[in-house]
């Protein structure tokens, strides 16, 4: 009877744990958007310091415009939310040579920008960070198409893929070093020339991350 009972009381405790394991990550993904921070931040990641620059730079301050299409984003209420709207966005940039204000891209700055608030904050966990990475990847792929010239999408999409990087340092330390990091995470608040070649860098450091996490 005894050891029935030390059973029966194990059991319920590894219930327990999964349970409460499943409502965590459920909870982490169902977060309401933290829409912080927006100034440069210097935090320390796994014993390195790193300037995490939330700032723009004058182009981009210029150009881009947050309160563009707010039912979009008005609709976007958790983490999984933005997750779902990021997986969905098209290319559809406006021609190279254009003066206008090209309103699909403030849409891209403005999600990668998000999510990377997102993925800077302790309370998102790695697994949601190793998945908007790769979606990350995926997307930074499709910004130098002939005649279009996203570039503050061109940065965004690195300032992203860096956050989550540098957050993640204690797995990437091996894989990208200090002062290249340190150089994407300060490429929207800084004067910068983001080159396609700069950026396929950044792409394979995340990827080459992402194939070493999963061993």
């Amino acid at each position: 009877m005894k050891s029935i009972i030390i059973f029966t009381c194990m059991l319920m405790a590894l219930t327990a744990s999964c349970h409460s394991s499943d409502e965590s990550s459920s909870s982490e993904e169902e977060a309401a958007l933290l829409n912080n921070p927006t100034d440069n931040v210097t935090v320390e990641c796994s014993a390195e310091t790193f300037t995490f620059g939330f700032t723009f730079d004058t182009y981009c301050e210029l150009k881009i415009n947050f309160d563009v299409l707010p039912g979009i984003f008005a609709e976007l209420k958790t983490r999984t939310d933005l997750i779902n709207h990021y997986k969905t966005l098209k290319s559809g940039f406006l021609p190279s040579y254009s003066s206008m204000v090209d309103t699909w891209e403030s849409v891209w700055v403005k999600t990668e920008y998000m999510l990377a608030q997102e993925c800077f904050s302790d309370q998102c966990g790695s697994a949601i960070r190793r998945e908007v990475l790769q979606l990350a990847a995926n997307h930074q792929k499709s910004k130098y198409k002939e005649y279009t010239a996203p570039w503050c999408t061109q940065k965004s999409g690195i300032f992203l893929m860096a956050v989550i990087l540098a957050k993640e340092r204690k797995s990437s330390a091996e894989i990208i070093d200090s002062a290249t990091l340190q150089q994407a995470l300060l490429c929207f608040s800084e004067d910068v020339f983001i080159s396609e070649d700069y950026s396929n860098l950044i792409i394979e450091y995340s990827e080459k991350f992402l194939t070493d996490s999963k061993e």
